[in-house]
């Protein structure tokens, strides 16, 4: 417990001494603002005696007393709905930034998604590629076989003339030679 220590004050031309415990320049600094209040009420009411005076002064000091815990009690109001704002502000970041992590997951699964689709295009786009080449290809061969086909039924066609020449001639010798044996026989 602080020793108590006798501090000598002079308020409005009135020396005293009073007993204090604890600090003794914060007790000083106090009594200097009461004696300057005082003061500055007898200057504006210089024909006032020291109990009216303390009186004012008393009260002055208590108005702002009351003004300085009326702006305290405001400022914790405000700092309290602040607070609660703050909050707030912090619920709804956290919503977002879980709301964030799951669509940041969603994209990279869906990234996930598109890579291996677009590995699957372009493994149909090569398989259709070589089917394409292998299309051109049959369709070289279907041309080149048709071709050969139409070749052959023309050799066909005319290996039919060139028999039906030879048949025709065969048998225009087979007449002459019936006529010529009839004729002989005759």
């Amino acid at each position: 417990m602080p020793e108590q220590t006798i501090m000598e004050l002079r308020i409005l031309d009135t020396e005293f001494n009073l007993k204090a415990k604890g600090n003794e320049e914060h007790i000083k600094h106090v009594s200097d603002y009461v004696n300057t209040e005082l003061e500055r009420v007898k200057a504006a009411n210089p024909f006032t005696n020291h109990i009216r005076i303390a009186i004012l002064g008393c009260m002055n000091i208590t108005e702002r007393l009351f003004n300085a815990e009326e702006e305290v009690r405001s400022s914790e109001e405000v700092k309290t709905k602040e607070v609660g704002e703050v909050k707030q502000v912090k619920a709804e970041l956290k919503k977002l930034s879980d709301l964030l992590a799951e669509e940041q997951a969603k994209y990279q699964a869906l990234a996930e998604e598109k890579d291996l689709l677009q590995k699957e295009l372009d493994e149909k786009n090569d398989l259709l590629a070589q089917y394409r080449e292998h299309l051109r290809q049959g369709k070289i061969e279907s041309e080149t076989s048709r071709k050969t086909i139409l070749d052959l039924q023309n050799q066909l066609f005319e290996s039919q003339i060139e028999l039906v020449k030879a048949n025709k001639n065969h048998i225009e010798k087979d007449v002459f030679k019936s006529i010529e044996d009839k004729m002989k026989l005759d």
